[in-house]
């Protein structure tokens, strides 16, 4: 394992960059969208700042390894060893934000509950390795692209945070959005990851990288499969209901459409 200054400039940069969205952007750039900022009490505006921070680091995730997944041809299943800058620097960056948002949770216990500690140390471990390791890169790239439904999430979170109507449209299709996303980067890829993981064991190749991205990979990849069924079945429930409520907003839109065209007419 081998780390370079820009790894480490990458993590310092998740690290300070967020802290920095955390503690001087937020604050003056949520109220511009939401005025309903400024009226919470000062436990909630700490919440939403640590949401948008949240949320601002999985877009540079996601978009990241995304991005590294379409376009750099050696991240393949088969691939033991290979230096992809870009899925070695997400990482880093990965890695730098784990520090910094687990700090916070130290400091404000209320952020999350310890299954939100666990997720947060296995994060670090993983996000460590896939900075420091060059052994099979697809695989730590899979773990990154799940942060594909977080700025669905968070900006769901936030809004709810803010006193949003939870009945409204925006609120809606975000519960959608998650829905969809959730499939896509978290439960579609896990019989895939599966069955190119056994490929792997089968001819060997897995056994000739190091032990700790050995148990990373399947152990940390067990250990969110199990979280991601879990919060799916928070989902599947959201979904039904933001459902519901979309084609009872359509009802009454078309209703309302329906109203002002015959008092039309009757004028």
């Amino acid at each position: 394992m081998t780390l370079e200054a820009t790894h480490l400039l990458a993590a310092a940069s998740g690290f300070l960059g967020m802290l920095m969205i955390y503690k001087f952007i937020s604050p003056r750039v949520v109220p511009l969208w939401f005025p309903a900022y400024h009226a919470l009490p000062w436990e909630k505006q700490i919440q939403v700042n640590e949401i948008f921070m949240a949320g601002s680091h999985s877009v540079v995730v996601c978009i990241s390894s995304w991005v590294a997944y379409f376009t750099v041809e050696e991240l393949k299943p088969t691939t033991l060893w290979y230096d992809c800058a870009l899925t070695r620097h997400t990482s880093a960056f990965f890695w730098g934000y784990s520090i910094a948002d687990l700090l916070l949770m130290i400091c404000h216990p209320h952020f999350g509950d310890v299954y939100f500690l666990m997720h947060h140390v296995v994060s670090l471990i993983a996000g460590y390795l896939g900075m420091a390791s060059i052994s099979i890169p697809y695989y730590v790239n899979v773990f990154l692209m799940m942060e594909l439904t977080n700025p669905f999430v968070n900006f769901r979170f936030m809004l709810k945070a803010l006193g949003y109507p939870e009945k409204s449209l925006l609120f809606s299709c975000t519960g959608v959005l998650i829905f969809v996303t959730w499939w896509i980067a978290r439960l579609g890829p896990i019989p895939i990851y599966a069955y190119h993981m056994a490929q792997l064991m089968s001819t060997g190749g897995f056994f000739k990288i190091e032990l700790s991205m050995q148990l990373t990979s399947v152990l940390g990849y067990a250990f969110f499969t199990v979280l991601n069924l879990a919060w799916f079945r928070v989902i599947i429930k959201l979904f039904q209901r933001e459902i519901r409520g979309l084609i009872q907003q359509g009802h009454s839109m078309a209703k309302r459409v329906q109203q002002e065209t015959n008092s039309k007419k009757g004028g």
